[in-house]
Protein backbone atom coordinates (compact mmCIF):
# COMPACT_ATOMS: atom_id res chain seq x y z
CA UNK A 1 0.00 0.00 0.00
CA UNK A 2 1.53 3.30 -1.14
CA UNK A 3 0.13 5.28 1.79
CA UNK A 4 1.69 2.93 4.30
CA UNK A 5 5.11 3.21 2.70
CA UNK A 6 4.78 7.03 2.62
CA UNK A 7 3.86 6.92 6.32
CA UNK A 8 6.89 4.80 7.09
CA UNK A 9 9.12 7.23 5.18
CA UNK A 10 7.71 10.24 7.07
CA UNK A 11 7.76 8.85 10.61
CA UNK A 12 10.83 7.96 12.62
CA UNK A 13 11.12 4.23 13.42
CA UNK A 14 9.86 4.95 16.96
CA UNK A 15 6.83 6.88 15.70
CA UNK A 16 6.10 4.28 13.02
CA UNK A 17 6.18 1.61 15.75
CA UNK A 18 3.62 3.71 17.62
CA UNK A 19 1.46 3.98 14.48
CA UNK A 20 1.73 0.20 14.08
CA UNK A 21 0.04 -0.28 17.48
CA UNK A 22 -3.23 0.99 16.02
CA UNK A 23 -5.82 -1.62 15.07
CA UNK A 24 -6.09 -2.19 11.30
CA UNK A 25 -9.29 -0.12 10.91
CA UNK A 26 -7.68 2.71 12.90
CA UNK A 27 -4.58 2.58 10.71
CA UNK A 28 -6.82 2.74 7.64
CA UNK A 29 -8.58 5.81 9.08
CA UNK A 30 -5.26 7.50 9.89
CA UNK A 31 -3.98 6.80 6.37
CA UNK A 32 -7.18 8.29 4.87
CA UNK A 33 -6.69 11.43 6.96
CA UNK A 34 -3.01 11.56 5.95
CA UNK A 35 -3.84 11.17 2.24
CA UNK A 36 -6.73 13.63 2.51
CA UNK A 37 -4.39 16.28 3.88
CA UNK A 38 -1.78 15.51 1.24
CA UNK A 39 -4.40 15.67 -1.53
CA UNK A 40 -5.20 19.24 -0.44
CA UNK A 41 -1.56 20.12 -1.12
CA UNK A 42 -0.33 20.25 2.47
CA UNK A 43 3.21 18.99 2.95
CA UNK A 44 4.16 20.22 6.43
CA UNK A 45 5.79 17.15 8.07
CA UNK A 46 4.44 17.72 11.60
CA UNK A 47 0.88 18.10 10.29
CA UNK A 48 1.21 14.89 8.28
CA UNK A 49 2.74 13.03 11.23
CA UNK A 50 -0.09 14.23 13.47
CA UNK A 51 -2.59 12.99 10.88
CA UNK A 52 -1.08 9.52 11.16
CA UNK A 53 -0.85 9.57 14.95
CA UNK A 54 -3.86 11.62 16.09
CA UNK A 55 -5.77 8.56 17.38
CA UNK A 56 -2.81 6.57 18.69
CA UNK A 57 -4.00 7.03 22.28
CA UNK A 58 -6.87 4.67 21.46
CA UNK A 59 -4.34 1.85 21.23
CA UNK A 60 -3.87 2.06 24.99
CA UNK A 61 -7.35 0.50 25.48
CA UNK A 62 -8.51 -1.13 22.22
CA UNK A 63 -12.27 -1.10 21.74
CA UNK A 64 -14.64 -2.76 19.31
CA UNK A 65 -16.22 -0.60 16.60
CA UNK A 66 -19.68 -0.81 18.23
CA UNK A 67 -18.21 0.53 21.48
CA UNK A 68 -16.78 3.50 19.60
CA UNK A 69 -20.19 4.13 18.02
CA UNK A 70 -21.71 4.49 21.49
CA UNK A 71 -19.28 7.28 22.38
CA UNK A 72 -19.83 9.08 19.05
CA UNK A 73 -23.60 9.01 19.51
CA UNK A 74 -23.43 10.15 23.12
CA UNK A 75 -21.12 13.04 22.20
CA UNK A 76 -23.50 14.08 19.43
CA UNK A 77 -26.73 13.86 21.41
CA UNK A 78 -25.58 14.70 24.94
CA UNK A 79 -22.22 16.48 24.98
CA UNK A 80 -22.55 17.36 28.67
CA UNK A 81 -23.00 13.70 29.66
CA UNK A 82 -20.16 12.70 27.33
CA UNK A 83 -17.87 15.27 28.96
CA UNK A 84 -18.82 14.21 32.49
CA UNK A 85 -18.38 10.49 31.86
CA UNK A 86 -15.24 11.07 29.79
CA UNK A 87 -13.49 12.54 32.82
CA UNK A 88 -14.20 9.47 34.95
CA UNK A 89 -11.94 6.48 35.50
CA UNK A 90 -11.98 3.59 33.10
CA UNK A 91 -14.36 0.73 33.80
CA UNK A 92 -16.33 -1.66 31.64
CA UNK A 93 -19.58 0.22 31.11
CA UNK A 94 -18.03 3.61 30.37
CA UNK A 95 -14.78 2.49 28.73
CA UNK A 96 -15.72 3.66 25.22
CA UNK A 97 -16.56 7.16 26.42
CA UNK A 98 -13.46 7.49 28.60
CA UNK A 99 -11.21 6.29 25.77
CA UNK A 100 -12.88 8.65 23.28
CA UNK A 101 -12.51 11.60 25.64
CA UNK A 102 -9.02 10.90 26.97
CA UNK A 103 -7.21 9.39 23.96
CA UNK A 104 -5.86 12.77 22.77
CA UNK A 105 -3.95 13.24 26.04
CA UNK A 106 -2.79 9.63 26.06
CA UNK A 107 -1.71 9.90 22.42
CA UNK A 108 0.26 13.08 23.04
CA UNK A 109 2.01 11.39 25.99
CA UNK A 110 2.81 8.31 23.90
CA UNK A 111 4.10 10.47 21.04
CA UNK A 112 6.31 12.41 23.45
CA UNK A 113 7.76 9.17 24.82
CA UNK A 114 8.49 8.08 21.23
CA UNK A 115 10.33 11.34 20.50
CA UNK A 116 7.71 13.29 18.55
CA UNK A 117 8.31 17.00 18.06
CA UNK A 118 6.37 19.31 20.40
CA UNK A 119 4.26 20.52 17.46
CA UNK A 120 3.10 16.95 16.71
CA UNK A 121 2.31 16.37 20.39
CA UNK A 122 0.29 19.59 20.50
CA UNK A 123 -1.74 18.67 17.40
CA UNK A 124 -2.51 15.22 18.80
CA UNK A 125 -3.42 16.64 22.21
CA UNK A 126 -5.86 19.19 20.81
CA UNK A 127 -7.28 17.35 17.79
CA UNK A 128 -10.75 17.18 19.36
CA UNK A 129 -10.79 20.66 20.88
CA UNK A 130 -13.11 23.46 19.82
CA UNK A 131 -11.04 26.14 21.55
CA UNK A 132 -7.84 26.57 19.57
CA UNK A 133 -6.59 29.64 21.47
CA UNK A 134 -3.93 27.76 23.50
CA UNK A 135 -2.13 26.80 20.27
CA UNK A 136 0.39 28.76 18.28
CA UNK A 137 -1.01 30.52 15.21
CA UNK A 138 0.64 27.99 12.89
CA UNK A 139 -0.74 25.03 14.84
CA UNK A 140 -4.20 26.62 14.88
CA UNK A 141 -4.12 26.53 11.07
CA UNK A 142 -2.79 23.00 10.99
CA UNK A 143 -5.31 21.81 13.56
CA UNK A 144 -8.23 23.21 11.56
CA UNK A 145 -7.01 21.24 8.54
CA UNK A 146 -6.54 18.07 10.60
CA UNK A 147 -9.97 18.38 12.22
CA UNK A 148 -11.77 18.99 8.93
CA UNK A 149 -10.18 16.04 7.16
CA UNK A 150 -10.57 13.80 10.24
CA UNK A 151 -14.26 14.65 10.45
CA UNK A 152 -14.75 13.75 6.78
CA UNK A 153 -13.00 10.41 7.13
Amino acid sequence: MASLSRAEELLSPELFALFSQLLPFEQAHALRVFEGIRSEGHTQPDLLAAALLHDVGKSRYPLRPWQRAVSVLLKQFSPETYQRIGEMTLNSWRAAIVVAAQHPRWGAEMAAEAGAAPSIQELILHHQDDDLSPLSEANQSYLKILQQVDENN
